[in-house]
This record gives structure tokens, sequence and C-alpha cells, in this order.
């Protein structure tokens, strides 16, 4: 199992890394994603609220990755769904690596909510728990200083300013979030140096607008340009897993 899926792991990884090269490189050269907007299948919610029709069950993620020269491998793991509810994307070298790890693991899953919900608004769609441990022996790994990874999340079609934010076991936290557009409708990306239970969060209705933006941050910039990318190897990644 684990050698049919290397190669599309491996396709996937190489197209977030290209996209990380266009995104860092001169704003003269195009895109390498151009097309149309993604037409979004139905959310795909872990609990379906009242009212709402029953889908498939979110999709999940969990992969073991071999380390490549005693680091950790860079990681860009989706969620099946188009486009993907849940994504993980992470540079070669992001994570601190224990002495006797031979791999890495990788899991998304979507999670049952925390008691305690956001103060600045409502959950808009699933928890989703990430987390990348070592093998053998199962130790949750933290970032190396200085590093961060992306996540995104999709969240359910017609609400605007969601903010991605990291449950702490206490609270709720925002991030500086940016939403993805028509590369990936309702979906945010955010750096984070922590991993753990995350979400969206939609602002209260009175509220319409999440005030300002982040549009400055390079990061988040960046971020986008991977998953756009990311996005279509995921899709061809299906392709390969079904052939």
């Amino acid at each position: 199992m684990r050698g049919a899926r290397r190669p599309a792991a491996v396709l996937a990884a190489g197209a977030a890394l290209l996209a990380l090269a266009w995104g860092l490189g001169p704003r003269s050269a195009p895109p390498l994603y151009d097309g149309g907007p993604i037409i979004a299948e139905h959310y795909r919610y872990l609990h379906v609220p009242p009212g709402y029709s029953a889908t498939k069950a979110p999709g999940k993620v969990d992969v073991t990755l071999q380390l490549e020269a005693g680091q950790s491998p860079p990681i860009a793991e989706t969620t099946e769904e188009q486009p993907s509810q849940a994504q993980l994307l992470a540079a070669q070298q992001s994570f601190a690596i224990p002495a006797g790890t031979t791999a890495v693991h990788v899991v998304i899953t979507a999670v049952d909510p925390p008691a305690v919900g956001p103060s600045e608004g409502a959950l808009d769609g699933n928890v989703y728990r990430f987390a990348v441990t070592a093998v053998p022996g199962g130790a949750a790994l933290t970032l190396r200083p200085g590093q961060q990874v992306t996540v995104v999340l999709r969240g359910p079609a017609g609400v605007t300013g969601a903010v991605l934010e990291v449950w702490d076991g206490t609270r709720w936290n925002r991030t500086e979030s940016a939403p993805l557009g028509a590369s990936s409708p309702d979906s945010y990306a955010a750096n984070v140096t922590v991993l753990g239970d995350m979400a969206l969060v939609a602002p209260p209705q009175s509220s319409p607008s999440s005030g300002g933006g982040g549009g400055g941050s390079t990061g988040i910039i960046v971020a986008a340009v991977i998953v756009a990318v990311a996005i279509v190897a995921g899709a061809v990644v299906l392709v390969l897993r079904r052939s």
C-alpha cells in the first residue's frame, strides 16, 4: 500500500514546492495554475446540522512518511473532498526529529468540538485534528525554532470573513488567515507554529466584515499560492490512487 502511495505523495509535494518557488519569485512570472473556479462538492459534516442532508463522511489523512536524509520530509497532505476540506503543507526539515526516529506519521481527521465555543463567532464546519508524530514511539513532533507550517480549512459555502482558529485546550486562538478565492472556494489558509485541533470560525451576523484583511502578509500569500497548485496535485493524486 505504501509503495503505491509514494508516487502520489511525491507528486503533491513537488507541486507544493514548485508553487512555493513561484510565490517567492518575481511577480512578472505567470502563476502555474490559471484555470477557472473549482466546482465544490457539498460540505461533508462530521455531525450533520438539522435541516441538512447527510453526505459522505469527511475525508481523513492517515499516512506514514519516511525521513529524508534524517530530516522530516516535505508534507503535502490533503483530505479527499473537492476541494479538500483540510490540508497540511510543510517544507522539509520543518519538524525536530528525536533520536531513533525513522519516519513521521501524519493524521488529519475531523473530531468532536470542545465544549467551549469561540468567543468571537461560531464554528464554521468541522473541527479538525492535525498531528505529526514520530515513528516509532508516537511522540508528537514539534516545529523547529523559526519554522511554520501551513494549514488550510474549507468551510460550508456562503460564509464570508471566516478566521482559522486553534484550540489550546482552554480557549480558541485566532490566526492570521487569508481566503484562497476562486481556486478553492470557502477555504482559508494560515501559517501556524503548533498543531492540534483547528476550525474555521464565522464572524457574528452583526459583523459582516471581519476587518481589513491581512493581505500584506508574504507568508499567507505564499501559502495561498502553494495551496492553489496543491489542489491540482491533489486531483492527480486521487487519479493515481484509483488506477
